[in-house]
């Protein structure tokens, strides 16, 4: 099912694609695409998962210059470098986004289960928005984030920035489970990078599962994590 469009900060977001629900309504999950996809490339692999307790909530980035792809326009959350340990990372447009985020939760249920994950810079974007909750930048409780072959923006300042913003920023932290999966044969995102980026949300005391898995393991991984969940 697809419902319109939005902007938010001047970005022009594309079309929003949704799986409802079939069975009770336990969590809502915002799933983030790669870039160069749409919300509605999502689709399928969501409904593969056979989890009818979760409504999908699958947006389309905005189409804008990126760097790493030589100046080419495509559908991508914000701008990126070459992905390394040491890469710049677009925190203007990744908090424009985290906005987006917000305003798509906002007519969810209050009782429901919030939950945001992705693949690739879909998975950083969601890091991100994790990260930022426990700094109290964002109101929305992400209590369930997954992040496929992606990392975490500013993961460098994580724990700096869980020692020095609001108080209770520990407690927040706590309160997001997530889980981390990472194809060994990556050549984007180093899998030794997913791991750096997941220790450091372990070490900040975020509750992080890191896996190494590809494929049809991948789908797998997330249905059994989210059932343990009760969803």
């Amino acid at each position: 099912m697809a419902s319109g469009s939005g902007n938010v900060s001047g970005l022009e977001f594309g079309q929003v694609n949704v799986i409802k629900h079939t069975g009770i309504h336990k969590a809502t999950i915002i799933w983030l695409h790669d870039v160069d996809n749409t919300g509605f490339d999502s689709l399928e692999p969501l409904r593969n998962l056979r989890l009818p307790n979760i409504k999908w909530i699958c947006p389309t980035a905005p189409r804008r210059r990126v760097t790493s792809l030589g100046g080419e326009i495509t559908n991508a959350w914000c701008d990126i470098t070459k992905v390394s340990e040491n890469m710049q990372d677009d925190f203007g447009t990744l908090n424009y986004v985290n906005e987006y985020i917000t305003y798509l939760f906002s007519s969810e249920p209050q009782n429901v289960i919030k939950g945001v994950a992705g693949i690739g810079l879909g998975a950083a974007q969601a890091l991100y928005y994790t990260s930022c909750y426990a700094f109290g930048w964002v109101p929305i409780n992400p209590q369930i984030t997954i992040g496929i072959n992606g990392w975490l923006p500013g993961w460098r300042r994580l724990e700096y920035n869980m020692n020095n913003t609001n108080f209770g920023t520990a407690n927040r932290a706590a309160a997001s489970k997530i889980l981390i999966l990472h194809g060994t044969s990556d050549d984007v995102v180093p899998s030794s990078f997913g791991y750096r980026c997941a220790d450091s949300l372990r070490v900040a005391g975020f509750p992080t599962l890191f896996k190494q898995c590809g494929g049809d393991h991948v789908t797998n991984e997330i249905r059994v994590w989210l059932t343990n969940l009760g969803l």
